[in-house]
């Protein structure tokens, strides 16, 4: 039988390796998370179709461009201003998701930072070309001891934006996900869980970054969740089991 929780695991294995070995053989990075976020990149492109294009660069809308992306994926039939190698320049319709990517990131403030300044990426997308990118936030370190402050952060920037960020990945252990309406996971009561938006935290013991890239897949794939999450998903009968805390759209 395939081991599928062991699979997940190495994709954790898998990006501290490329992430070192880029290391080892560069030493002098402009910054010290840009071969963290080449490193993301590379494992990305191992998991997507050839058709979607991985880079970073930036959104350009009728009155100001973003500032620079770390992770652009764009959608295979739009087209592109200028690229280069990694770098992309685009108009608001053209990401499928986007993600800021941290080597840390600390305490309450540098949380809703990093989330405002992500939502405000997706909200010109959805202002300007009515977009709704995936949005996601890497941290390579972080610990479960974080969660409350990603909740509430990722919870007030949805309150001021009106815009939700799908996923954060906190070191190897901790993720928070999105639950839209209509979505809710096995043990919930789907009377009420599907009629509320959510966020909610779980310890998932290294494989936080493989939940990361798993969930960005689904989005850009657009896959059916019901047949292939036995590979995708460690926990096949779902993460609430390991769930840290919740945080709820109208408690925000």
């Amino acid at each position: 039988m395939p081991n599928f929780r062991d699979y997940n695991k190495s994709v954790t294995s898998e990006l501290d390796a490329v992430k070192d070995r880029i290391r080892n053989l560069v030493r002098h990075w402009s910054t010290d998370g840009e071969w963290k976020e080449a490193a993301l990149r590379s494992v990305l492109r191992r998991h997507l179709p050839s058709s979607a294009t991985v880079g970073r660069g930036f959104i350009v809308g009728p009155d100001q461009s973003s500032t620079q992306i770390d992770l652009l994926v764009l959608r295979p039939d739009k087209p592109t201003l200028f690229r280069d190698g990694e770098l992309a320049i685009v108009t608001p319709d053209v990401p499928g998701a986007i993600a800021e990517v941290k080597t840390s990131i600390s305490g309450p403030a540098a949380w809703h930072e990093t989330a405002l300044k992500l939502a405000e990426h997706g909200r010109c997308c959805a202002q300007v070309s009515n977009n709704a990118p995936w949005l996601g936030i890497f941290s390579y370190e972080g610990c479960v001891s974080q969660a409350d402050q990603i909740l509430e952060a990722v919870c007030r920037v949805q309150m001021d934006t009106g815009i939700a960020i799908n996923c954060v990945t906190c070191g190897y252990d901790l993720f928070v996900r999105y639950w839209p309406h209509g979505e809710y996971e096995p043990g919930d009561n789907p009377s009420m869980d599907q009629n509320t938006e959510f966020w909610r935290a779980y310890d998932l013991k290294r494989l936080s970054p493989s939940y990361f890239i798993s969930n960005l897949v689904h989005a850009i794939c657009n896959v059916d969740r019901n047949k292939t999450d036995f590979a995708w998903c460690a926990h096949q009968g779902g993460k609430r089991p390991y769930m840290l805390g919740e945080k709820r759209l109208v408690d925000c």
